[in-house]
């Protein structure tokens, strides 16, 4: 089938901004425009909510501490103008998935999704560095149980198969070592008891003690590693570059990459892990405005909701009955399906 130049438009923008902004689609004139609009940061972003940060657990437990939050999330989506920090936002909340009701603490819900929105659109050397010790994804893959004498695997799992190299690019031994590696963190938790703690509360914290410093081999490479050491090892690996540049191609193409496509785009992302080169390439590359790209996915029932938060007036319960709808379909922010 092909689509005429409007059409290619509004894929342009459902595919590089959450919904499918109606006023962005009019005042473009063709699709290499939408694609400029789409990609510019120049507009300073709004300051998130300045959300205090609970004094005790029996506060940080009480229902309702993401609501400002995620409006202000809703709001960035539907009316901001930085659309492919949205779509990025959104995409790496994805990528590293956590769950509120595993991780329990809304407030640090809340910290990871500013810890991602600060990289989004930056290094993805850096967000992962920063996840690896994340307080709501120490909790979420029980890494804050991590320890020397009983490591727990799930992180160092998980950061192989589901956000660098992906299944079958390394070997069980590396899963053990990768954990042992990653013990020693915990979450600095309010406690009745006074206990001095030298980190604020809620943040993530080393404790030496409770790390295993015996020699380790991750993919290759031996020593006594510890966090940074094997993101790096996993950032050093071809196939983090070409797997991560991939699920992007995918998600924002709808399209699977040819191996060619693939490898270019592994090798020029691996170079700096800058995450706006990467999606440069992908959107240059023609399959991105190709007729069999225009319907190639099913958006999403957040995707939906925005579109029609964009495309009516707001009504003053409008948020209320989105909410009820995403929660209906299991699909809120910050509490992803299974």
């Amino acid at each position: 089938m092909a689509y005429s130049d409007r059409e290619r438009i509004s894929h342009v923008v459902r595919r590089l901004a959450m919904g499918a902004h109606p006023d962005v689609v009019a005042d473009v004139d063709d699709p290499a425009a939408a694609i400029a609009a789409a990609l510019d940061l120049t507009t300073e972003p709004a300051p998130p909510p300045d959300v205090p940060a609970p004094a005790s657990v029996e506060d940080a437990l009480e229902p309702g501490q993401l609501r400002e939050g995620t409006s202000y999330w809703v709001d960035r989506m539907a009316s901001g103008a930085r659309l492919i920090e949205e779509r990025l936002v959104w995409f790496w909340h994805d990528h590293f998935a956590t769950n509120v009701r595993k991780v329990r603490f809304p407030y640090l819900m809340w910290t990871q999704h500013l810890t991602i929105r600060r990289h989004a659109t930056g290094s993805f050397a850096d967000l992962l560095h920063a996840m690896a010790v994340d307080p709501a994804m120490l909790f979420y893959l029980d890494g804050a149980q991590n320890q020397a004498g009983a490591i727990n695997e799930n992180f160092g799992r998980e950061v192989m198969e589901l956000y660098t190299l992906g299944v079958g690019a390394y070997t069980e031994e590396d899963v053990v070592d990768a954990a042992r590696a990653f013990s020693g963190w915990v979450v600095a938790v309010p406690r009745e008891r006074r206990i001095r703690i030298p980190a604020d509360p809620w943040e993530a914290l080393f404790v030496p003690f409770r790390h295993d410093d015996g020699s380790k081999t991750v993919l290759g490479v031996s020593g006594s590693l510890d966090t940074a050491a094997v993101i790096d090892i996993l950032l050093d690996q071809p196939g983090t570059a070409e797997f991560v540049a991939g699920k992007l191609y995918r998600h924002l193409t709808g399209l699977h990459p040819s191996p060619e496509v693939s490898g270019g785009l592994g090798t020029a992302f691996r170079r700096s892990y800058a995450i706006m080169d990467v999606v440069e390439a992908i959107v240059s590359d023609r399959a991105f405005l190709s007729d069999g790209a225009v319907r190639a996915k099913v958006r999403s029932p957040l995707e939906k909701a925005i579109t029609l938060r964009q495309a009516y007036p707001v009504h003053d319960r409008a948020d209320q009955w989105l909410a009820m709808a995403l929660d209906t379909a299991q699909y809120l922010p910050f509490l992803p399906p299974n």
